[in-house]
């Protein structure tokens, strides 16, 4: 009965997310293509071999990890006082938050580079939607 119960909550779980036009992952079901990763549905799945997830793009590999927020998730995590939760302008090409993908936050002070010079370290990255709409150059870490 209990594995009637699991397959059923299984199937209904993958069929959820295949309907909200992701590709399922999960359940030793088909991988995701290369430049994906399987994400689960719930943050207290550690095992993607017994839990639903979703294919989303691999993880930044950028020298600094921004935080990150919003995105599909139950609970979507908020950015601390003085940051600003945005799709990840070192993306190029990404949907980002409008498919579900999570943000980063920035801080609202971030440096900005409208001649396209940053401070070392940092690259300038062009982000249309930061702050809210507005067109700015934000020197981010790579």
């Amino acid at each position: 009965m209990r594995t009637a119960a699991f397959l059923a909550a299984a199937a209904l779980a993958v069929t959820t997310v295949a309907a909200e036009g992701r590709r399922p992952c999960g359940f030793k079901i088909a991988p995701c293509p290369g430049d994906n990763v399987c994400v689960p549905m719930s943050d207290d799945c550690t095992n993607m071999n017994v839990c639903a997830g979703w294919c989303s793009p691999k993880p930044s590999t950028h020298e600094k990890d921004y935080p990150s927020c919003g995105g599909f998730r139950i609970e979507p995590k908020p950015c601390d006082a003085g940051s600003v939760c945005v799709d990840d302008p070192r993306r190029p090409g990404s949907c980002g938050m409008a498919c579900d993908i999570p943000g980063i936050c920035v801080p609202v002070d971030a440096p900005k580079c409208p001649d396209g010079v940053c401070p070392e370290g940092l690259q300038c990255y062009s982000y249309e939607q930061f702050p809210y709409g507005s067109h700015e150059s934000l020197c981010l870490h790579p």
